[in-house]
């Protein structure tokens, strides 16, 4: 039987939305790291191919949509909900590892250090959510495959993960956001009581 949880946090009140569009992109508007980001060029001067093309770089007004991502406030530690790269119909816990315009790193919750499943996403596009949003939408909170069997209580362990932990802004997410109330004993209401939906088949 599939384990599913839910989880609630308090968010981080700062920043301003980025606005999503709609893209081709696949769901999670991602670059897996392994396979490469493309964010490198081998042996490409920029400098060099301006003077010798006899052109000129754009100035960086012309990409407000980096701009606004640099302005945005996301901070390395910070966690939010993402869709699971092979179940996109479900939703993990993920820490910002890196940024890079408006490029994230994220490692899924439960991964520890092991950077191998780190993955690059858009936050532009991306189904990104802050924490908490899966509990509000009655969507499917379940580890990644790749270490469903890792820890026995999942519940138990977001609990100690994302306690004392960083959120992602909402209003950077979703532009508006009601969070739910602080405090140790409202902060895991919400997991146990999905946990024992999920343990009696209530709950998909």
């Amino acid at each position: 039987m599939e384990t599913s949880v839910s989880v609630s946090s308090t968010q981080d009140p700062s920043s301003s939305p980025l606005e999503k569009h709609p893209s081709s992109a696949d769901r999670n508007g991602d670059l897996d790291s392994e396979g490469g980001s493309g964010l490198e060029e081998a042996g490409f001067n920029w400098g060099e191919y301006l003077e010798e093309t006899g052109a000129s770089a754009a100035p960086h007004t012309s990409f407000k949509h980096v701009e606004i991502s640099i302005q945005s406030n996301f901070q390395p530690g910070m966690k939010l909900e993402v869709a699971n790269k092979k179940n996109p119909d479900t939703y993990w816990v993920a820490t910002v590892i890196t940024t890079c315009g408006q490029l994230l790193l994220l490692r899924y919750c439960g991964y520890g250090e092991d950077r191998r499943a780190d993955f690059w996403c858009d936050v532009v596009i991306a189904d990104l959510h802050p924490v908490g949003w899966c509990t509000q939408n009655n969507k499917t909170l379940m580890p990644p495959d790749a270490i469903k069997e890792k820890y026995t209580d999942w519940t138990e362990f977001l609990i100690r993960d994302l306690t004392g932990s960083r959120t992602a802004p909402a209003s950077l997410l979703e532009g508006c956001f009601c969070p739910f109330p602080s405090g140790p004993r409202r902060f895991a209401q919400p997991f146990l009581h999905r946990w024992d939906e999920a343990r009696s088949g209530e709950y998909e």
